[in-house]
């Protein structure tokens, strides 16, 4: 398994390059990335208050502070970011006035976060001149549902997104590496897309230490959760990317299972987290 671990890493390496770290103790890089893209940020916390992000938390804000990055806490998005969770951080985050910002949580939070700075990037008279967009829906997230929306409006205004810096805190998400942000609208039930790279966050973090205090429930579902979708990925590929997909698959599911087997017997068993986290 050790070899499996250690191919997990060069394939992450090869993908993000210096964008990411991973592994043990990384956190205190959190203000190094942050500081690329100014001097203010918006720190976005997934269920602020809460016993187990406590410890995460003051390492990402002293490393923060060390690099003379002020910032404003605010609470992160609600399971399957809700659309009003969206509205409610993009508003903390223009009246903040910030450069960036940090998201500290799960898929939820980083993905609320992705909107959020979508939507303090462009103006609604830009909106409706681009994608034609009502005035109804030029201030909202709906007009970006889709695929590759995104990239017109950074390619027509010449702005890219606010950077969102990334930390990951749950090995059943990959949205702090992905060019998808996954929206939900509470009153229909509905989960709404926005895919495109350029709100693939340019700078990412993942401490697998964090996951050590995960619920032995979130950490069974969200492993099965990624078994599913490396072969949903392994059986929908075809052409010339197969055989690299199929690879990536496979060493995604051998080691989530790896890390399952591990994690049942003793929660606290850091390989097992790790093997997950990779």
């Amino acid at each position: 398994m050790k070899e499996s671990m250690e191919r997990a890493k060069k394939v992450l390496k090869d993908w993000k390059g210096d964008s990411y770290t991973f592994g043990e103790d990384v956190l205190e890089v959190t203000g190094k990335y942050a500081k690329k893209y100014g001097r203010k940020v918006t720190l976005i916390v997934t269920e602020l208050g809460q016993a187990w992000i406590q410890k995460p938390l003051e390492q990402v804000k002293s490393s923060l502070k060390a690099n003379g990055i002020a910032f404003e806490t605010i609470n992160g998005a609600r399971p399957n970011a809700p659309r009003e969770d969206v509205y409610r951080i993009s508003l903390q985050v223009a009246r903040g006035k910030s450069d960036a910002i940090v998201a500290l949580g799960g898929g939820s939070t980083v993905d609320a976060a992705k909107a959020a700075a979508v939507l303090n990037t462009y103006s609604p008279v830009e909106v409706m001149e681009i994608l034609g967009a009502n005035v109804g829906e030029a201030d909202s997230v709906e007009p970006y549902f889709g695929t590759g929306i995104v990239t017109k409006m950074k390619e027509k205004t010449k702005r890219p997104v606010m950077p969102v810096i990334a930390v990951q805190t749950a090995a059943s998400s990959g949205a702090h590496l992905t060019k998808y942000s996954n929206i939900t609208d509470p009153i229909t039930g509905q989960k709404k897309l926005i895919v495109d790279e350029a709100i693939v966050p340019p700078a990412s973090i993942f401490d697998f230490k964090i996951t050590l205090d995960s619920p032995l429930s979130l950490t069974l579902d969200g492993g099965l959760d990624g078994i599913a979708h490396a072969w949903e990925v392994f059986t929908g590929t075809t052409g010339q990317t197969y055989g690299k997909v199929k690879e990536v698959s496979q060493l995604c599911i051998q080691l989530i299972v790896y890390g399952l087997q591990k994690t049942k017997k003793d929660k606290k068993d850091l390989e097992g987290r790790i093997a997950l986290g990779l």
